[in-house]
């Protein structure tokens, strides 16, 4: 789905092209010839059928407005998809062009072309919060002992230093990056099931076939989950998670950094960035904007994932998971949104000690324990190396 012109506004390049014709394509190119090669090895098709068809996944060309409109009236892309690389393989070998796709069906194609799509956006991520973890660490260490007011109820409580503020921010984040690795160790598998699931088409060389296309693509070897997506649907789970946490982190900085509080900002002023149309004076916070819309934006795209799991008759869907197909990019561009903020906080953020101190100062000053921080900055070892 082309993205329309405010949306791409909030985009992470990246992850905006990692679901774009071209990539996806390729991802879908990617997993049949690494089924041809699978097979070939396995003794299910010719060595001779499996170059022939590599070769024209290499070859072949998409109109992709005809195959859009060709996928529009099958139902799904795979069908012309298929029929474009037959007719590539023929021209190369007409026997080859008999063993393209075989054995497997349409989910197989999308399921792991959207797994394969999604692959570098968890890579570039997990790089992303290990960068904000770190930064967030370092600065909590130095201001271990800043005393600051504590806020309750959007009021202030009793002080707190902002080395805990900001320790609490880098283990939440940490734990996500922790979770989300775990999920996609098996989350970012290959689907590879055939008609029904069962790779009936070829017994009982289905599993090695399906570990060849496991290895040649990176992705996780597993049985099929075409009709049951736990796995999958965990991973998303836990993207949304690192959404929410940086929404988190967005809010407090957006309000610690009003005018009348003053005591952090996402990044120092600077021209050209967060600019007013109206206000030449004002100064944005430009990427907790982007982390907060982000954030809006994920309970409906989760919401979708999980009403179309609800929904998977059978052994293949109709309309649930052609539902979740579309969702999942978007999931994917909310998190890009949130790792542009990330990268801001990691590089960029201001504290005002002094602010911190005069606001607390006019609340009334008390004691600030380093206890709860230092126990935190413990934990957070491993990234203060």
């Amino acid at each position: 789905m082309a993205a329309s012109l405010t949306s791409r506004t909030l985009a992470r390049p990246a992850f905006e092209s990692a679901f774009e014709p071209p990539a996806f394509l390729a991802a879908m190119l990617a997993f049949e010839a690494a089924l041809a090669a699978g097979e070939a090895a396995e003794g299910v098709i010719p060595p001779s059928s499996a170059a022939a068809i590599a070769q024209a996944c290499k070859a072949v060309s998409f109109d992709v407005e005809a195959l859009v409109a060709e996928a529009k009236r099958q139902g799904t892309l795979v069908v012309p998809f298929v029929k474009a690389l037959r007719a590539a393989t023929g021209a190369i070998s007409r026997d080859a062009a008999e063993h393209v796709h075989h054995g497997s069906t349409t989910q197989d194609v999308l399921d792991t072309a959207m797994a394969l799509c999604l692959k570098p956006c968890l890579d570039e991520a997990d790089r992303s919060l290990e960068a904000a973890v770190r930064a967030l660490a370092r600065r909590a260490r130095e201001h271990r002992a800043t005393p600051m007011a504590g806020r309750t109820l959007m009021q202030p409580a009793v002080p707190i230093t902002a080395g805990l503020k900001l320790a609490r921010w880098a283990t939440a984040l940490a734990q996500d990056r922790e979770r989300l690795a775990d999920a996609a160790a098996t989350g970012l598998a290959v689907q590879f099931g055939g008609a029904v699931g069962a790779l009936e088409v070829l017994g009982a060389k289905g599993p090695a076939v399906r570990h060849r296309i496991a290895l040649a693509l990176g992705l996780a070897d597993v049985p099929e989950w075409q009709s049951h997506r736990n796995n999958w649907i965990d991973l998303l789970d836990r993207l949304a998670l690192v959404v929410v946490t940086a929404c988190k982190i967005a809010r407090d900085l957006a309000l610690l950094g009003q005018a009348e509080v003053g005591e952090m900002r996402e990044a120092p002023p600077q021209e050209g960035v967060g600019g007013s149309s109206a206000m030449p004076h004002k100064r944005n916070p430009v990427g907790c904007l982007h982390a907060i819309a982000a954030a809006t934006r994920m309970p409906g795209l989760i919401a979708t994932v999980h009403a179309g799991a609800a929904q998977l008759e059978h052994e293949r869907a109709l309309g649930g998971w052609q539902a979740e197909l579309v969702a999942v990019p978007e999931i994917a561009g909310a998190l890009g949104s949130s790792l542009d903020f990330l990268d801001t906080v990691a590089s960029s953020l201001v504290i005002d000690a002094e602010r911190m101190r005069a606001n607390l100062a006019a609340c009334g000053p008390a004691p600030a324990s380093t206890d709860a921080v230092d126990e935190l900055l413990g934990n957070l070892a491993p990234y203060l190396t």
